[in-house]
């Protein structure tokens, strides 16, 4: 197999890259590590797709959806498929919730409807090579068995900027006492759907509070809150840690780190369920029904493009002839495991992510798209969430079946075909 293009992680950027250039008439391969599709979105349970939305205008107006073509077809497909739920505002964003199983199960089929896409799971990059600018070949690895292949183009949707690393090409990486927070999410079933209406989530907290001060929980717990499925009786606990392990400062690099993060997780998750099924009403029955196949990492290495998107960017809704994906989502900073403190732009509007950005900046043959993009900690901050990582891995889809090219014409090139999707509505 040596494809036009190969597509590296199959989670919302990933998946998108693949489709794109398929539909694109190139021969796509996309290889993903783990045994199904969505990244985050389904094997680290993170339920409601952000960033898919505009940044709505009034308190009154409708959810509109910020990009065009791959990110409509989901919605309305997840939406007549009863497998997502919503729009919900929250506050002053729009999220879509589903259920990630069956995320996985529709992402199968979104794949395996496009005849020029070939999937691999359970399989990922072990190796490179590097000659003139340009990487060369790249070495597939499957519990003990690699092979090497010659793919005219690459589209890094790791996450973690695995080729960025491997081919040993720039790439920046936040210090650990500044980066983002992980999050384990696990699914609860049989818990009273009226405990997290009303008043509930307040006692959910204060019965959580007194049992950190009575020692009855870890400090950890603090880090947890509660939301509703779309299922019936079932709810998701979502635990923000601090990341730090006894051996070392949090790193979504490091094993010892991603070790303790697991296993912390689920620690503190099961403890906290049954502290609330002894002591408070609606959790009697409760009980884990899921646990993740991952902890969810906000944050890791991120590529060094051509151009970096920026705190202001985002701020300010920076947009020029060189964007190719709307991000609306706000600055969501995680720097500690006690919540989320958002940072919204000036004005409700789009911050246009340049092409620039999701082009390797030595490298002729490689795009990136996702949470390791080309942007600073803080725009990551915004960047990273699904629904415009869903936008930047369509956008480089579409650049990766080009001929190489300067990338301010590639940009206009990937505009063109973007106005011919289906609009955002």
């Amino acid at each position: 197999m040596n494809p036009d293009v190969l597509i590296i992680g199959g989670g919302s950027a990933g998946v998108a890259a693949a489709l794109a250039a398929a539909r694109r008439g190139a021969d796509t391969l996309l290889v993903e590590r783990h045994g199904f599709l969505g990244g985050a979105g389904t094997a680290s349970l993170v339920h409601s797709f952000c960033g898919l939305y505009d940044l709505p205008l009034t308190p009154d107006a409708a959810p509109c959806i910020a990009n065009p073509g791959l990110p409509v077809e989901l919605e309305r497909e997840l939406l007549a498929q009863g497998i997502a739920d919503g729009p919900l505002r929250m506050g002053k964003v729009d999220v879509l919730m589903y259920q990630p199983q069956r995320l996985a199960w529709f992402l199968d089929q979104w794949c395996h409807k496009q005849p020029n896409l070939k999937v691999l799971l359970h399989t990922e990059v072990a190796g490179c090579v590097v000659n003139a600018n340009r990487i060369a070949e790249v070495t597939l690895q499957c519990r003990g068995k690699t092979w090497q292949l010659q793919p005219r183009t690459f589209v890094d949707a790791s996450g973690d900027a695995m080729l960025a690393a491997l081919a040993h090409q720039p790439w920046d990486q936040t210090p650990a006492l500044e980066l983002q927070r992980p999050a384990y999410i696990v699914g609860l079933g049989d818990v009273d759907a009226t405990v997290l209406t009303g008043d509930g989530p307040l006692q959910i907290a204060g019965c959580l509070a007194k049992a950190i001060q009575e020692k009855k929980l870890p400090a950890e717990a603090a880090g947890a809150h509660f939301r509703r499925s779309s299922a019936l009786n079932e709810a998701f606990l979502t635990l923000d840690l601090p990341g730090d392990s006894p051996e070392c400062a949090f790193d979504a690099t490091d094993p010892r780190s991603l070790t303790w993060i697991e296993m912390q997780g689920r620690e503190v998750t099961f403890a906290i369920v049954e502290h609330l099924k002894a002591t408070l009403e609606g959790f009697g029955n409760a009980r884990v029904t899921t646990l993740p196949v991952r902890a969810g990492i906000r944050e890791s290495r991120r590529w060094i493009g051509e151009i970096i998107v920026t705190e202001a960017d985002i701020l300010e809704s920076h947009c020029d002839d060189q964007a190719v994906a709307n991000a609306t989502w706000p600055i969501e900073l995680r720097e500690t495991a006690r919540g989320a403190r958002l940072l919204y732009p000036r004005e409700p509007k789009a911050c246009g992510i340049p092409l620039g950005a999701l082009r390797a900046r030595d490298l002729q043959n490689v795009f990136s798209a996702g949470r390791c993009m080309s942007a600073s900690h803080r725009a990551q901050a915004s960047t990273r969430v699904m629904g415009t990582a869903m936008a930047t891995g369509q956008a480089t889809g579409i650049a990766a079946t080009f001929p190489e090219q300067d990338t301010a014409n590639l940009a206009l090139q990937v505009r063109r075909i973007l106005s011919q999707l289906e609009p955002a509505t």
